[in-house]
């Protein structure tokens, strides 16, 4: 999509930004957000500017006035005593930030504090949640195409000031605005899991329930999966699709606009529900699903063989008519093949199937191939088969309702032919598994 085009779609709709730690302490870093944000703004897209903490503020935090986390909700607990001090530096940042913006141009209006109403929560001392916001106020800077900046903290009903994390209020926020997206701005690019053999790897999408699942989720030490710093944008990242924001994006301080304006970005991009397509490749697929290919090259047996079998490219040049792909806005991201069987009319092989690295713990793998199953069925076949010698696979095929298959003079042949192509102490592990699709 060209950048024209998404200026055009996103034209008059909202985007929340909320940055923080370095964002509000580096001066470079704050004046690289900004560009982006002049950039949006001349391109009519609202925006509103949610401050948060920087980090050497925060371990003074702790340090001086006896800060802490809460174990469970991981929100920053904060003594009364620390209130004057949260306001100072509040207001420090808040005219640093709209310093900057006149020197470079920018129409800005600042919010004040009590623009943000909350009120303090059990057992966190001065630390509140949101309420409301004054959004008739916020909408009028808006409507202006000004950038409208808010500060973490809110004003209880006495008019006291109480710290609020401007991630859980930009949250808030993109709810009460409708906002289009909501962006997470971070130190890294996104949300990073460990994969099967150990090493990090970048969650590209994930819609709500995948968030859900993940927050529980401990590593073979029983440390959590996700990373400690990383929870409280998961949790907004929550709040805020489930509140009705189609997209948020979590990414690194210096490339918010290429996280919205290339094709596969560079963060986590969340969804409440992932809108994806399956449909047959084209020739302007092939590159992708080379790429797709050669990636689960990677993925080995202990002896080394492949679990996907190898194909060069005009291999999988001539499969293209035989190939289903799945794609999430407009990256491809999963294919298998669908290859007749010789002298057994009424059924096929499904094989070369693959769903991209940063998507293996999602649902993709499972829309793929169910997708793939009932266009079988439509076609009247009887039964699909597939091989594997992966445990992953082995499980997504039993969700299906695949079946092991142990007789059958076709299936076992099948078989065989597969099992040559591991080393012996293997060739047990390669199961056959058959999905029955009807009567046909």
């Amino acid at each position: 999509m060209s950048l024209n085009r998404y200026y055009t779609r996103f034209a008059d709709k909202t985007f929340v930004i909320q940055a923080e730690a370095e964002a509000v302490e580096n001066e470079d870093t704050t004046r690289t957000i900004l560009l982006g944000i002049r950039d949006l703004l001349t391109h009519d897209v609202r925006v509103a500017l949610v401050f948060g903490k920087g980090e050497n503020f925060t371990h003074e935090l702790f340090a001086r006035f006896g800060a802490r986390q809460h174990v469970e909700t991981h929100r920053m607990i904060v003594p009364d005593h620390a209130l004057p001090r949260l306001q100072h530096q509040r207001q420090r940042i808040a005219e640093s930030l709209t310093a900057l913006c006149e020197s470079m141009g920018m129409a800005n209006s600042l919010l004040p504090e009590h623009a943000i109403r909350a009120e303090r929560r059990i057992g966190h001392e001065s630390t509140g949640i949101v309420t409301g916001f004054d959004l008739s106020m916020i909408r009028s800077v808006l409507d202006q195409r000004r950038l409208a900046i808010l500060g973490f903290g809110g004003w209880d009903e006495h008019q006291q000031f109480l710290h609020v994390p401007s991630v859980s209020s930009a949250a808030d926020l993109a709810v009460a605005l409708g906002a289009a997206k909501l962006m997470l701005l971070a130190h890294t690019d996104g949300i990073c899991l460990p994969d099967r053999k150990g090493a990090l790897r970048q969650l590209s999408f994930a819609d709500l329930e995948e968030l859900l699942c993940l927050l529980p989720r401990r590593d073979a030490r029983g440390d959590p999966l996700l990373p400690q710093a990383m929870l409280p944008k998961v949790h907004a990242s929550i709040r805020a699709v489930a509140g009705g924001v189609h997209q948020v994006h979590i990414v690194s301080y210096a490339r918010m606009l290429e996280e919205i304006f290339t094709r596969t970005g560079v963060g986590t991009m969340i969804e409440r529900q992932q809108t994806h397509h399956v449909d047959f490749a084209c020739p302007e697929d092939l590159d992708e699903i080379e790429r797709l290919h050669q990636e689960s090259q990677r993925y080995r047996t202990p002896c080394g063989t492949p679990l996907v079998k190898p194909l060069d490219r005009e291999a999988l040049r001539q499969l293209l008519p035989s190939t289903l792909v799945l794609s999430h806005r407009d990256v491809l991201i999963g294919k298998l093949h669908v290859i007749p069987i010789k002298d057994v009319p009424e059924a096929v092989l499904i094989t070369g199937f693959v769903i991209g690295e940063n998507h293996q713990d999602s649902q993709q793998g499972q829309l793929l191939l169910n997708e793939a199953l009932d266009r079988l069925r439509g076609k009247g076949l009887s039964t699909a088969v597939a091989i594997t010698a992966s445990n992953h696979a082995e499980r997504l095929f039993q969700r299906s309702g695949g079946i092991v298959a142990h007789d059958g003079t076709w299936q076992i042949e099948l078989l065989e032919l597969a099992r040559q192509r591991y080393t012996l102490p293997q060739r047990e592990n390669v199961r056959l598994y058959a999905f029955q699709l009807g009567t046909g």
